[in-house]
């Protein structure tokens, strides 16, 4: 009796640019049930409409969907009766639009709005008043109005679902989920103070290790890692990552000796719910590892598969020698400190497979040392197809070792896709390695962005939303948030997300180019001038500026931009100089660009199906011809 009103709305959030889904969608012969809850374990912001028939005892469908979203952390609450919601759905404030008939320009409705675009976005809902309406923007909506038949007749509860696919909102007064559960490093009690790099690789495998399990919710290493040597108390570290648990400890290492002492804590209480103290060979790490695994999910009482117990060190060693050479190479490669480092660990990870060839999780390392050097450091083709080829190697030999190691598969998936331009095999790679490694922010992250970048946007959007959620404090997972969204054409929210990457971390390249892009596309030219001014990069300032100055109308600007470009980078702007052409009309020049960018190998090129730079000859004879060239298709 409802539908009718919920139209209205629907109606309304179809006017302020959401592209709306409801039941009313749902195809002859769909599960329905299963529909709707695959649309609500994806949604980011489920708005609840509560009315009469919804929190009578006919509205029991309304009153699970309402609770599964408040344990999810994306509940919305709005009503169009004067009533209250049922009991445990009061803590939230209610947005009133009783009596509303359909006006765009209520400001209840602009609350409305407002509310569920700062969820999407990352922020607490506004309780102020909304500001008015700002031109149409190009959301992403899921909108689900679930049927529940009751005596013969079929009741509508008021469920909207909307969602942009990505979610990064955690409400400060949510409670965490009784399944979540955060790995701080483990101190380094060793007399050596260099041995960090040992405590802290075993805390990252055991991370890795009870992120296998499905059945529970870990948050990701650089969130977790931002309290090393924290002083803040459980309650204040749980509430920051949202997590019930906090498993933490120590190590001590001498000699061939290891002492690995592990606690679980609740987080909001710091009661201990269970401790242990492992003295072992270096030998039998990873069973230690194991065992505080299985430890943790019988402290929890979650349910450890067959599947996961057999994943606990699949990908390991038995070589003390190997493993610790691998965990340097990791610490190397995590330090980010530029080709010198890239290459320090390369030879840790050449130094690990030596000692054990079956080290899977080695291998794979090595494989992704191997891809960012060729993409990032050798400029010479010769040089940079070696290291393509000594990448699939070993990203190949890791598959062989360990074909369920998500590592392996999103390594291979990576090597695939910009050593080979096979998209379809890296499709494959990925695929896998999201089988088994969803809860891997990481994991989410490569395969989340590759996936909005060809094509499929929904389920890209949906995995870094959930990367983004299980790493608050990773700059890197905002600023893929906001790159995707910018390929999902929502450009406020991206500015928004990339603007988050900033807060944590101001020396990350590439966002402030981002935000520009997405100000440009937006048009919004000066303020995007103003953000490609502030890119640290020196390539990516210079191809911003290109295009700004060009749309200023000073294309001599343009032209000493786009010269200087040309000349720091050579043949590894060949897609950028296409983006630059398409953004000043020049459709031949910008086609040419593309043409020779897929001759060079130059890794841009994997954007041309999804960039918006490129729209302006998107339909330009020839274009077409290249994208199936890059699918395979010719």
């Amino acid at each position: 009796e409802d539908r009718e009103r919920v139209r209205s709305l629907v109606d309304a959030l179809d006017a302020a640019g959401l592209t709306v889904w409801w039941d009313v969608a749902l195809a002859g012969g769909v599960i329905w049930r299963q529909a709707i809850q695959t649309e609500l374990d994806a949604a980011a912001c489920v708005i609840v409409v509560w009315s009469k028939s919804a929190v009578g005892p006919e509205g029991h469908f309304v009153h699970d969907e309402a609770a599964h979203a408040v344990r999810r952390g994306v509940y919305l609450p709005v009503r169009i009766d004067r009533v209250e919601p049922p009991l445990g759905f009061g803590q939230r404030q209610l947005l009133p639009l009783e009596n509303w008939r359909g006006d765009r320009d209520d400001p209840r409705l602009l609350d409305l709005l407002a509310a569920a675009r700062a969820m999407v976005a990352g922020l607490d809902a506004p309780v102020a008043r909304a500001t008015p309406r700002r031109r149409r923007r190009r959301w992403s909506v899921v909108l689900a109005i679930i049927a529940a038949s009751v005596g013969g007749l079929i009741l509508l509860p008021r469920t909207v679902l909307c969602s942009v696919g990505i979610d990064c909102r955690r409400p400060a007064a949510a409670v965490a989920p009784a399944n979540s559960i955060a790995v701080l490093p483990f101190a380094n009690l060793s007399a050596d103070p260099a041995q960090a790099y040992f405590s802290d690789g075993l805390s990252e495998e055991l991370l890795s290790a009870l992120a296998g399990i499905d059945t529970l919710q870990v948050a990701a290493r650089t969130s977790s890692f931002k309290f090393k040597n924290s002083r803040d108390t459980s309650s204040t570290i749980g509430a920051k990552l949202g997590v019930a648990f906090i498993l933490d400890g120590s190590v001590r290492r001498s000699g061939d000796r290891v002492r690995v002492s592990a606690q679980l804590v609740e987080a909001a209480s710091g009661f201990e719910r269970w401790s242990d103290t492992y003295d072992r060979d270096l030998t039998d790490v990873f069973a230690v590892q194991r065992g505080i695994a299985e430890a943790v999910a019988a402290a929890l009482r979650v349910r450890l598969a067959d599947r996961a117990v057999a994943a606990l060190g699949r990908a390991g060693t038995a070589s003390a020698a190997a493993n610790d050479a691998y965990l340097r190479g990791r610490a190397a490669l995590d330090a980010g400190i530029g080709e010198a480092g890239m290459r320090s660990a390369l030879v840790m990870f050449d130094t690990a497979v030596a000692a054990d060839p079956r080290f899977a999780e080695a291998h794979a390392a090595r494989a992704r040392a191997l891809l960012a050097m060729a993409n990032q450091f050798l400029t010479a083709s010769q040089a940079q197809r070696a290291a393509y080829d000594a990448a699939e190697a070993a990203a190949r030999r890791a598959v062989a070792l360990a074909p369920d190691s998500a590592e392996a598969q999103s390594s291979l998936a990576g090597v695939l896709l910009y050593g080979r331009f096979d998209i379809a095999g890296a499709r494959r790679a990925y695929d896998l390695a999201l089988r088994t490694g969803s809860g891997n922010a990481d994991i989410l992250l490569r395969y989340g962005l590759f996936a909005c970048r060809t094509g499929a946007v929904g389920p890209g959007l949906a995995a870094i939303q959930q990367a983004v959620r299980r790493d608050p404090f990773n700059a890197r997972a905002f600023k893929t948030l906001g790159l995707s969204l910018i390929v999902a054409r929502s450009y406020p929210e991206a500015i928004v997300a990339l603007r988050r990457a900033l807060t944590l971390n101001p020396a990350i390249i590439g966002v402030h180019s981002a935000i520009g892009d997405a100000l440009l596309l937006q048009g919004d030219i000066p303020a995007a001038a103003t953000e490609y001014a502030a890119e640290p990069e020196t390539w990516e300032r210079l191809r911003g500026q290109a295009i700004a100055h060009a749309r200023l109308g000073d294309r001599a600007g343009s032209t000493i931009a786009f010269n200087a470009m040309v000349a720091d980078g050579g043949d590894s702007t060949t897609y950028q100089q296409a983006q630059v052409h398409a953004q000043r009309g020049e459709a031949a020049p910008a086609l040419a660009a593309l043409t020779r960018a897929y001759a060079t190998h130059d890794a841009g090129i994997l954007l041309i199906g999804s960039d918006p730079l490129l729209d302006p000859v998107r339909t330009a004879a020839g274009f077409a011809a290249i994208a199936r060239r890059l699918e395979g298709q010719d």
